[in-house]
């Protein structure tokens, strides 16, 4: 498999990062990205992998708050 780049690692949240900030499971995030629920990674490496930064999670945070999903958490 292919590594991360430590400059990206310090720069940008990995998908499990990102999943893990947003109380969610990983798989679900990679679905919500396919589904185009989810804005675009904020960028993609040459090995395919997504990273995100603070202004990605916030705009995903909204995203789902917004959401079906987000009013069942907030009960």
């Amino acid at each position: 498999m292919a590594g991360s780049r430590i400059a990206e690692l310090y720069k940008y949240m990995t998908l499990p990062q990102a999943a893990k900030r947003l109380g969610i499971h990983p798989a679900k995030l990679r679905r919500r990205l396919k589904d185009g629920v989810f804005p675009a990674p904020t960028f993609v490496n040459e090995y395919g992998l997504n990273f995100f930064d603070e202004d990605w999670l916030k705009e995903a945070q909204v995203t789902l708050a917004n959401s079906f999903e987000g009013e069942e958490m907030r009960q």
